[in-house]
């Protein structure tokens, strides 16, 4: 575990440098694969030494080697999210991840692992794109979806009828409320969104991601009104506060729910 940290939190960072080029291309109406990076400033290909996952932007003092434009703070602070993320998902639990261990020589587990750091990258780069651009990209969602309806297949540890109920159940939730609201407060893409959620957590984990999405989402509302950031009505993106919900559930949803029935409902 002490050499597999590491090198995680490297591939994190190699990984939050495609999510960077991922979430720029969906949302500028490119392709999302192919083609050669380009500084989105004056469109001049990137080399390799360009494209170093964080050490770039540190050696290029945060500009374009080439117009010398201002770089987004979004790329190297997405790499380093996705770096840490990668390590705090393998060693949650005290060196267990998601309940399981760690095995370099059982595939089964291997798989599971990357199971989920694939969800983790996903939720990752569906909060960077409704942060940045106020979208829930379909073309990341959809394929996450199957991806985790065939996982619920094959997992002894999941009920797929369960899951499906539950993905079912919050997103008939989510898109009442997106019909009494008139899509003011709810998009469409928060209803497959939580969809999502329904068949990677299912029940009760989804009560406890969607119980924590709408309370820090609140929370948040109401300070940045109080600091005069946003006025009462106005949309804030749901999704970030969606996935870091579902996130925690991953994690930590059934402590959660363990305190929760220890202390709030004894």
């Amino acid at each position: 575990m002490v050499f597999i940290l590491p090198l995680l939190f490297l591939i994190g960072l190699a990984v939050g440098s495609f999510l960077n080029c991922l979430i720029y291309r969906l949302n500028k109406g490119l392709s999302p694969i192919g083609g050669r990076s380009f500084c989105p400033k004056c469109n001049h290909q990137l080399s390799w030494k360009d494209n170093t996952p964080l050490l770039s932007f540190v050696l290029l003092g945060g500009r374009c080697r080439y117009c010398h434009s201002p770089i987004s703070w979004q790329y190297p602070l997405v790499e380093l999210g996705t770096g840490i993320l990668s390590v705090v998902s393998l060693s949650a639990k005290g060196g267990l991840a998601f309940g399981w261990q760690f095995s370099v020589v059982r595939g089964a587990n291997i798989l599971s692992t990357g199971y989920w750091l694939l969800i983790t990258y996903a939720l990752f780069a569906i909060f960077v794109s409704d942060l940045r651009y106020g979208t829930i990209p379909d073309k990341i969602v959809y394929p996450v979806i199957g991806l985790a309806i065939i996982y619920s297949i094959f997992d002894i540890q999941y009920s797929i009828f369960e899951n499906f109920l539950s993905a079912l159940g919050a997103a008939g939730f989510f898109l009442a409320l997106v019909t009494i609201t008139r899509g003011k407060g709810m998009g469409m893409g928060d209803v497959k969104l939580v969809a999502l959620m329904g068949l990677v957590l299912g029940w009760p984990k989804i009560a406890v991601a969607l119980y924590l999405a709408f309370l820090t989402g609140a929370i948040v509302g109401v300070i940045l009104i109080l600091l005069g950031k946003k006025r009462f009505g106005e949309h804030i993106p749901f999704g970030p506060f969606l996935t870091t919900a579902t996130w925690i559930g991953l994690l930590w949803g059934g402590q959660i729910l363990a305190w929760f029935q220890a202390w709030v409902l004894r």
